[in-house]
């Protein structure tokens, strides 16, 4: 009698499906890595870590070949002249007054000393900036079919004036800034340290939120804002946080005031809805 082999097929091994996040995006993954989703996390910033880990990881933007710093350097300050000539960076100077209360008159000369204004200035020179979620200024998306540059770049542009604005107004020299977005490439790794913004790998910037910290994140996903929320972050540009079904981000919104930044006529889609939350024992008014 002839011996017959079996063929002997892997058990679901490499099996794939798709898996739809919450941006939109469907993602092709295996079996293996969809287990992820049903261990139980020991926290929710697990939970997303292994949510993160089980879809397809999102890959460094591809910059077109002829791209340099000096050339992003020079979109980036005629972006910035853009940005800091609309009425959407005023709104973001009278949301800024609010959160930086002691600082608001700064501009018109010496403030009135007082003990007040003292503690306040205390408060606010431990205050650092924590970017998530940028995006590429220099590169293509999802395999170059997103092209997202000018967004991003409009972003960073107002991330430097924040910054700068913090700095002329808050004690000098000792704001640290960090950013994070898995699509950087070594263009915008260059890009950011040259604006003395540290680059860093996940979860390293999310655990440098703190209640001292000006969040600022125009394209987070709803899963990274709860966490990051969840740690209290001091000031928070972005949004609109208030369409966002979550209890975080619901909780996190009840204990702040905003001032909603004006439509920017320069590309519409790079701040749409967003505002400046900062806590109400901050405000100016009354």
């Amino acid at each position: 009698m002839p011996h017959t082999r079996r063929k002997k097929h892997p058990s679901n091994q490499d099996k794939r499906l798709q898996v739809t996040d919450d941006s939109g995006w469907t993602h092709v993954t295996t079996t293996k890595h969809a287990r992820r989703f049903h261990r139980q996390p020991n926290s929710k910033q697990d939970q997303i870590q292994r949510d993160e880990e089980a879809l397809e990881p999102l890959e460094p933007a591809e910059a077109p070949s002829k791209t340099s710093l000096a050339d992003l350097h020079r979109q980036l300050r005629l972006y910035r002249e853009r940005w800091e000539g609309s009425t959407t960076w005023e709104c973001a100077v009278r949301g800024l007054q609010r959160a930086f209360p002691c600082c608001e008159d700064k501009s018109a000369g010496e403030p009135e000393i007082n003990a007040d204004a003292d503690a306040d200035t205390d408060l606010h020179s431990g205050v650092s900036v924590v970017c998530i979620g940028l995006g590429s200024p220099s590169g293509f998306l999802r395999g170059g079919w997103v092209d997202r540059r000018a967004v991003s770049m409009y972003q960073l542009a107002a991330l430097g004036s924040i910054i700068s604005w913090i700095e002329k107004n808050t004690a000098p020299n000792t704001l640290k800034a960090f950013a994070q977005d898995p699509v950087f490439n070594k263009h915008d790794t260059e890009l950011l340290n040259d604006l003395n913004i540290t680059v860093l790998a996940h979860p390293s910037a999310f655990e440098k939120v703190t209640p001292r910290t000006f969040l600022f994140c125009p394209g987070a996903e709803r899963r990274h804002l709860e966490i990051l929320l969840a740690r209290d972050p001091a000031f928070v540009f972005g949004g609109p946080l208030e369409d966002i079904d979550s209890e975080v981000v619901r909780g996190f919104v009840a204990k702040r005031e905003s001032v909603q930044l004006a439509r920017f006529e320069e590309m519409e889609t790079a701040f749409w809805g967003m505002s400046v939350y900062y806590p109400p024992q901050a405000s100016s008014d009354g």
